[in-house]
């Protein structure tokens, strides 16, 4: 595909998905999920489809997708919008749309082989540190969530080091304009998915957290968001799992809360670090995630993988 003009994120469709134009395939199966890359106004775009009545094969999902008629449930402010959907049929599909969408979401999505790497502090200074500090660049629009100028509707909680929203991936989430005095008993918060975002952009990730005044962040950000899922949605801290991912979506600490009786994608051993364990770390070594080894997870042909692979850091 070649090099799209810049878009800024909006909503990407109204009532049906006729701006998109399929370019390819990425993910299907018969069980009714679907990843396609596309393009919206020449800038790229990813549709995630679940659908609720399976087709049999990707070209029939192809060939319905002009049918659809689109109905918005959730908007984040920024690259996603989420929409359920029929098609002429009746068929029903939850719809997932990011865009414009960046050459790392797409790679994201698309199915390949998975290496496991240990990143020493020299790896991370070498190679981590300059990829993550360009791909910090990227993101303006979150400087726009701290502030409030994007997402107000999603704000739960607003401090001076962090703010707390409802993710976006918590699509089940009832109208941010109802009486919230209804939500504890509201059967959407089995999904419960809250982020805290910190408000400084020196830290990247909790490869930036140092001794102290890191614990304590750290150890804020987990109360603060233990006491938003009780005080808003009844949901107790007993429940409740609470961790950074690393390496992270993007590029601005922020901390993931969820019910601890769902298994959600990047709650893995090998991506997911707990809050309380790394408050802890924090309070017993003070440059721990300064020097520690950490291991994770790279999907083959990404970005970072292939940088590593050029500094001759990957295994055989």
């Amino acid at each position: 595909m070649s090099k799209a003009p810049k878009t800024e994120p909006r909503q990407a469709f109204e009532s049906t998905v006729e701006p998109f134009a399929v370019t390819e395939v990425l993910q299907f199966n018969s069980g009714g999920h679907a990843v396609l890359l596309g393009e919206i106004a020449g800038s790229p775009a990813l549709l995630q489809i679940t659908q609720k009545a399976a087709h049999a094969d990707a070209d029939a999902l192809r060939a319905a997708l002009p049918t659809l008629a689109l109905s918005l449930t959730n908007y984040s402010g920024a690259e996603y919008s989420y929409y359920v959907a029929t098609d002429e049929k009746g068929v029903a599909y939850d719809v997932e749309a990011i865009w414009p969408a960046s050459e790392r979401q797409v790679q994201r999505k698309r199915p390949g082989e998975i290496a496991v790497f240990e990143e020493t502090a020299e790896a991370y200074s070498s190679v981590v540190q300059p990829f993550a500090t360009a791909q910090a660049a990227k993101i303006g629009w979150i400087d726009a969530v701290c502030s409030l100028e994007k997402e107000r509707e999603r704000n739960l909680y607003d401090c001076d080091d962090f703010v707390i929203n409802v993710d976006t991936k918590w699509t089940t989430h009832g109208p941010f304009d109802a009486d919230k005095t209804t939500w504890p008993a509201a059967p959407w918060t089995r999904d419960l998915y809250l982020l805290a975002i910190s408000k400084d952009a020196k830290l990247a990730s909790l490869r930036d957290l140092r001794g102290p005044e890191g614990a304590r962040l750290v150890r804020a950000m987990r109360d603060a968001l233990r006491k938003t899922a009780s005080d808003v949605y009844g949901v107790p801290a007993s429940k409740l799992r609470v961790f950074f991912h690393y390496q992270p979506q993007f590029y601005r600490l922020h901390a993931h809360c969820t019910r601890a009786e769902h298994t959600n994608p990047g709650c893995e051993c090998d991506r997911a670090h707990l809050l309380s364990t790394v408050a802890n770390h924090l309070d017993r070594w003070p440059d721990y995630y300064a020097e520690a080894t950490l291991t994770y997870k790279l999907r083959v042909g990404e970005k970072l993988h292939g940088l590593l692979d050029a500094a001759g850091l990957l295994a055989a």
